[in-house]
């Protein structure tokens, strides 16, 4: 019964360099996300209000592709940041 207690309390080799690569994504997206949130409130906040006054088909299919845009270039800045600095595994 030791020998199962002892197995599960150890750690999965690798758990550790997963939740390192977490910590870094984690570490980019913040700052990255608030800085896209500021740009585009900042100039597209007039068009965006207008369309959605206008069409609101429209602004939602323009809300999905900005959604979509934002995701797509995040992770291929944030990957590019990780492999360019030899932090992703």
């Amino acid at each position: 019964m030791s020998s199962n207690s002892e197995s599960s309390s150890r750690i999965d080799p690798s758990f550790v360099p997963l939740m390192r690569s977490l910590a870094l994504e984690l570490a980019i997206y913040g700052p990255l996300v608030t800085l896209y949130f500021f740009i585009v409130l900042r100039t597209a906040n007039d068009w965006l209000t207008s369309l959605y006054s206008t069409s609101s088909t429209a602004f939602a299919l323009v809300s999905v592709i900005l959604i979509v845009g934002q995701g797509a270039m995040l992770e291929m800045l944030t990957s590019w940041l990780l492999r360019r600095f030899g932090l992703r595994y």
